[in-house]
């Protein structure tokens, strides 16, 4: 581990070089692949394909470069650095003058696809201390690199927050050893069940973070930054189901790689013009492709639903590939379990309603804290599917998510149940050790090419 810097630094060279770049061409691009590995490689490749127009590139220079170098800049000026998860919302961070939020799940993509060994080397360095191998990659590829920070590797918060006991437990309890071991301030934010009772008692919780996250970074939350994070909040919510509505299209104008676009953009800047200007430029190629008739593939023969996560260990070879194989990836519950909402603000306590009622609802703190995890899972994603017109699911299995597996059944019974198969996938998102690439492809293939469009052709006689 003694020659390997953390997942922020590194990654904060990365991209401030991609910050430099402008305009590409084919051949250059070809050129750029062939400097970098196969994993660096493939990554380029899938954020810029020209599918995508210029919104891969706005995503890496205003959302993720943005996201990271600001957190770097940050320490560097003595302002706080808060690392949230993926299910907290960032606008209340962004809503603070001297603190900038930096979310774990987010950095362990980075690591998984931009650096070298794909992140494998901070899970391996978090194992070595005694951790056991079943919590989360997500988190736990990003916290062991924040645990080098002891030696001076990587950059460590100045405050950490939890929002997943009660939902992910896993994810709760690496966290809280990372905070103790780095000794930060960590605050917690519990979710048990959702009836008005456990929505109060969240909402007490919440407000009572807020006065104790006002007296750490040393102000209080400014009400027209906070008023301003929700507004902005709004917009991208409209533009959000704008895009959604373009997914009913069949084939699907909206490139399979937007979703990623979308709830990374959600994780990071939600609440900044940034924001704004990313999903504008989702919305503008998806609109540009369904009047030119733009679709990969010769058809689309699978429009699948990702139930859970997807898999973010090769985008070219999963994302990419299969929308040139005539297979959409409409959306997965990071991207659309929150169903987020317009919310009217006028004052401080107004824009804190809003992203308390945001946090309740966040995608998997909506399915997997509710009081019944099965059914809830269930009813979201049924609406979803018939929404969108899915013809399939697709289940990513994540190793750590015992919650999810272990009601997965009910999921599958009633999806089946409105004639939508679902395939169990297994593995590790973030891990590419557990199921290889080309094991996935072969599964998800064979899925589509025997039972998503066979019950197609028995439909049509």
């Amino acid at each position: 581990m003694s020659e390997i810097v953390g997942i922020t630094k590194r990654s904060s060279e990365i991209l401030r070089t991609i910050e430099k770049i402008e305009k590409y061409s084919e051949s250059e691009l070809e050129g750029l692949t062939k400097l970098v590995g196969d994993i660096q490689a493939h990554t380029i490749l899938s954020f810029l394909d020209e599918r995508h127009g210029d919104a891969g590139l706005y995503f890496l220079q205003n959302i993720l470069s943005k996201h990271v170098n600001e957190a770097v800049k940050a320490k560097e000026e003595g302002k706080k650095v808060i690392l949230i998860p993926f299910n907290f919302p960032p606008e209340l961070i962004h809503a603070f003058e001297n603190a900038v939020p930096l979310t774990t799940e987010m950095m362990s993509t980075i690591g998984s696809l931009a650096l070298q060994g794909q992140g494998e080397p901070y899970w391996d360095y978090a194992m070595s201390l005694g951790i056991p191998d079943y919590v989360c990659s997500a988190n736990t590829t990003a916290l062991g690199s924040m645990l080098t920070a002891v030696k001076g590797f990587e950059i460590a918060p100045d405050a950490m927050i939890s929002a997943c006991p009660g939902a992910c437990d896993a994810n709760s309890k690496i966290h809280e050893f990372v905070a103790e071991t780095l000794n930060v301030p960590e605050f917690m934010l519990d979710k048990m069940g959702d009836g008005v009772s456990d929505y109060e008692l969240y909402r007490k919780l919440f407000l009572n973070m807020v006065k104790e996250l006002e007296e750490f970074v040393g102000e209080d939350i400014d009400e027209d930054r906070i008023v301003k994070a929700v507004e902005n909040g709004n917009i991208c919510t409209e533009l959000y189901w704008e895009l959604h509505e373009f997914k009913k299209h069949s084939p699907c104008p909206v490139p399979n790689m937007f979703t990623l676009f979308s709830c990374g953009t959600r994780f990071t800047m939600w609440g900044r013009d940034e924001a704004i200007l990313m999903f504008e430029k989702l919305v503008d190629v998806a609109e540009k492709r369904l009047k030119r008739g733009e679709y990969p593939a010769e058809k689309e023969i699978a429009r699948s639903l990702w139930v859970y996560t997807g898999y973010y260990i090769d985008l070219y070879d999963l994302w990419i590939w299969m929308e040139n194989n005539g297979i959409t990836y409409l959306t997965d519950i990071l991207n659309s379990g929150g169903f987020p909402q317009i919310y009217e603000v006028f004052t401080k306590e107004d824009a804190l309603e809003a992203i308390i009622r945001t946090s309740w609802n966040y995608g998997m703190t909506k399915q997997m804290g509710a009081e019944n995890m099965g059914l809830k899972w269930t009813e979201d994603f049924i609406f979803l599917a018939e929404d969108l017109n899915a013809n399939c699911a697709i289940y990513c299995g994540h190793h750590a998510c015992k919650q999810s597996q272990a009601v997965f059944r009910i999921l599958r019974d009633g999806m089946s149940s409105r004639g939508i198969p679902v395939l169990r996938l297994d593995g590790d998102c973030w891990n590419k050790r557990i199921t290889p690439v080309s094991v996935l492809q072969e599964m998800i293939l064979d899925f589509v090419q025997n039972v998503v469009t066979k019950r197609r052709r028995r439909r049509r006689r």
